[in-house]
């Protein structure tokens, strides 16, 4: 991820990300990035808060502490210290999301993997391979999109 968007990323959020941390994927993940620290954060203020003032119906949730953000297997990896079982959740299903979103572009339609090599999930225009190159939406999703 270029560092420009990753400074701004630990500037926003210097609960979640150290400032020698360092995001080991492409630029077209950063949205759900930060969309996922912004929830994040927000989740774990609005918990604890809720937690002092009504501790009868609501836990203390441990400040979350991002260790690792990266790529593996196509997809997008969260790793951290902290949070509960929500976070679990919301962590688990922003890693499901990024097997539909080029991790170079950031593009939603025509994204496609390999299944040989280096797996990514990238836009069509970006397949190194014709071959081996499969499709996350099926033929007729592409072309309901396609003609939107």
């Amino acid at each position: 991820m270029r560092e420009t968007l990753q400074s701004y990323l630990k500037k926003k959020f210097p609960q979640l990300y150290q400032i020698n941390f360092s995001f080991e994927c492409g630029n077209g993940w950063f949205r759900i990035i930060l969309w996922l620290s912004r929830y994040l954060d927000m989740y774990v203020v609005q918990q604890n808060e809720m937690a002092k003032s009504n501790p009868q119906y609501y836990q203390p949730v441990k400040p979350i502490v991002v260790t690792q953000v990266k790529e593996k297997f196509g997809g997008l990896k969260f790793y951290y210290d902290g949070g509960d079982e929500h976070i679990r959740s919301i962590v688990s299903f922003v890693e499901f999301i990024s097997g539909y979103i080029c991790e170079t572009t950031g593009k939603e339609e025509n994204v496609g993997y390999n299944k040989k090599g280096f797996v990514q999930t990238l836009h069509s225009d970006l397949k190194k391979d014709t071959v081996d190159f499969n499709f996350v939406d099926d033929e007729e999703l592409r072309t309901i999109l396609k003609n939107k």
